[in-house]
């Protein structure tokens, strides 16, 4: 009978331990449950830290875990381990197809009973012999169970629970989740050794982009640390392009190239839906080129082919016009007969040509040797109609001087015709 007793002390222990898994104790919050065991697999829940998981089969450094509904999931046995999880007292064990209760009394004895009842069947005959075989011999006896009892670790007891704390929630149900948080790092695979490799067969100073058959090689983009070319090897400003450029905006009614100084004043190049071309400097619009061709300087609308924003123009037949509307004048003095005669004889008609243009002559002057009232700006430039204006007044005045002279050869012809007294 004492071999009986020594049978059921160690058979409920045994059977009542069940093992589980648990974050490992550097895990800060959490360790991810994994669909399959890899890294690269799915995350379908968290072992949160102080809960445990029943434990399935260890499999390549993972640990296979029971869910919710029967699925299992697999966690890195990294940051895990497995511990046995006694069931608590009074819980039906089974072992060996027999079903004994904890607890005592009538239960114990009645369980007693049936195993001894299989240790004299053979049943249990060689677990028996194994327990016994493991005990130290100077255990067997009347103080076998005394000893086993004091060896086995007592399971702890349950720390009361204060009237005024709330009751216990129960642990929520682990749900399979699309994304993780951050957990703890995991181990990551080897890299597959079939990963395809990436050949490059590109030149210095080249930016690299992407060819057939997985393949690196030049693109159009040169770039050599201070000057950017794109179709040249060999730019010589911050940025060069060899061939055309397309500004195309698509989300307004105007595009253009925006050129803006560190002072804050912006040059460009814009073009609207108006067909109209404008070219602006100091943000300020310089220079309109519209559908039909005609050019305005500081003009936005220009109605002849070219315009200037004083009023002069060059019609379609080339004729330069200039403006002359007494509304754009002022200190406006009557040229005198002596200043335009003067200005006039001290002209001195040249023939020459101009140094950048050889094979043309031309009939002028010298605006150094020019009148300075015939001359403009600087004393290098002379206007036509300077000198038209000076040339009108001196032929005025030699027509009138022409008409008196008629006039009075009228008189003295008149008075030798008549008949004398």
């Amino acid at each position: 009978m004492k071999h009986v007793l020594l049978i059921v002390v160690f058979l409920v222990p045994l059977a009542a331990l069940a093992d589980v898994v648990v974050p490992a104790d550097r895990v800060a919050e959490s360790v991810n449950i994994r669909l399959d065991p890899n890294t690269e697999s799915d995350v379908v829940g968290k072992l949160v830290k102080g809960t445990s998981l029943p434990h399935v089969r260890s499999v390549d450094g993972w640990h296979e875990v029971q869910l919710e509904g029967g699925a299992t999931g697999f966690v890195s046995a990294d940051w895990s381990r497995i511990e046995a999880d006694a069931v608590p007292e009074g819980d039906a064990i089974e072992a060996d197809g027999d079903t004994v209760e904890e607890g005592g009394g009538a239960a114990a004895e009645e369980a007693a009973e049936e195993v001894a009842q299989d240790v004299a069947d053979g049943v249990v005959e060689d677990v028996a012999e194994d327990v016994v075989a493991e005990v130290p011999e100077e255990t067997v006896g009347e103080s076998v169970a005394e000893n086993v009892a004091a060896e086995a670790p007592a399971a702890p007891a349950p720390e009361p629970v204060p009237e005024d704390e709330p009751e216990p929630q129960p642990v929520p149900e682990i749900k399979p989740v699309v994304e993780a948080e951050f957990a703890e790092p995991e181990e990551m695979p080897a890299p597959s050794a079939a990963a395809p490799s990436i050949e490059i067969k590109a030149d210095r100073d080249y930016v690299v982009k992407l060819r057939k058959n997985g393949e690196l090689g030049n693109s159009q983009l040169f770039d050599d640390g201070n000057h950017v070319g794109i179709g040249t090897s060999a730019p010589e400003q911050r940025l060069e392009v060899n061939g055309s450029i397309r500004i195309h905006d698509q989300n307004s009614s105007v595009a253009g190239l925006m050129i803006t100084q560190s002072s804050g004043d912006t040059g460009y190049v814009m073009h609207n839906r108006a067909s109209t071309l404008t070219i602006g400097a100091g943000s300020i619009d310089r220079i309109t080129i519209d559908r039909d061709g005609n050019v305005g300087f500081g003009v936005s609308r220009p109605s002849h082919p070219l315009e200037m924003a004083s009023g002069a123009h060059v019609t379609a037949g080339g004729v330069w016009t200039n403006r002359s509307s007494r509304d754009s004048k002022e200190n406006i003095a009557t040229l005198t007969d002596d200043d335009a005669l003067a200005a006039v004889m001290a002209l001195e008609p040249v023939t020459f040509r101009y140094r950048v243009e050889q094979d043309e002559d031309y009939v002028g002057f010298i605006a150094e040797d020019v009148p300075p009232m015939l001359t403009s700006g600087d004393g290098q430039s002379l206007s036509a109609m300077d000198v038209v204006a000076a040339l009108t007044k001196v032929v005025q005045e030699q027509q009138r001087r022409i008409d008196e002279l008629e006039r009075r050869l009228a008189i003295e012809i008149d008075e030798a015709a008549r008949p004398q007294e």
